[in-house]
């Protein structure tokens, strides 16, 4: 008969000597150290990766900024272009005449450009034969425009119209004399409408108070803008 081995095997038991016990803590201490420097890396790595995309996503917005301005850029050029004629049409004087341009502002000029009404009503006055007193604003010439808020500029912008300038003339003269300095400023350069007029005195010599009122628009507030990026 066989006889079997009844030997079993047994666990190696390293003895806790001080040389085992200092290595084991050194080993501890490696791994430690090791487990410290991975996790070092591993963040630094992500905050490279991190910073890496942040970059590209500032430079890719850039880019396409370039690339809308570079598009608004080219668009106006073209307008420009188109325009020029326009513009060289209405700039060129004629020979022995006016600008168009010209004569634009005087009809509606960009301020209330008072001193030039004067001189306008004063001229007229003396092709009529009348003699002028004096000329007044009223209350309603110096109230200064409704402030815009800047939300509703672009659409304030686009349906605005011109602003009405009020003012009063006291004349001398004929009755003849009146009816032509009224047929005059309604036919003047400038655009001035006729409201209303008080007669008094006595023929041939009679005064008379008009009221009328005349325009100006002024220039349009031009304001950078901002797209966001999509």
């Amino acid at each position: 008969m066989e006889k079997k081995d009844t030997k079993t095997s047994k666990k190696v038991v390293v003895p806790n000597t001080d040389v085992s016990l200092a290595q084991n803590t050194s080993t501890r201490n490696y791994l430690a150290i090791v487990g410290v420097i991975c996790a070092i890396v591993i963040l630094a790595g992500g905050y490279a990766a991190y910073a890496l995309a942040m970059q590209y996503t500032k430079q890719s917005n850039q880019n396409k900024a370039q690339d809308q301005l570079i598009a608004s850029l080219e668009t106006k050029q073209q307008n420009l272009k188109e325009l020029k004629p326009n513009y060289d049409a209405i700039t060129t004087a004629p020979a022995g005449g006016r600008a168009d341009s010209t004569l634009i502002l005087n009809a509606l000029p960009i301020t209330q450009d008072y001193e030039n009404l004067l001189a306008i009503l004063e001229k007229i006055g003396r092709d009529s034969g009348v003699k002028l007193s004096t000329v007044s604003q009223t209350t309603a010439a110096t109230a200064a425009p409704a402030a815009v808020d800047a939300a509703a500029a672009p659409a304030a912008a686009a349906i605005s119209a011109p602003l009405p300038f009020a003012f009063s003339v006291n004349i001398e003269g004929s009755y003849a004399a009146v009816l032509d300095f009224l047929k005059k400023t309604e036919n003047s350069s400038r655009v001035i409408n006729f409201n209303s007029m008080t007669l008094g005195g006595t023929s041939p010599n009679i005064a008379a108070t008009l009221t009328m009122t005349t325009y100006y628009k002024p220039p349009a507030n031009i304001k950078s803008t901002e797209v966001p990026l999509k």
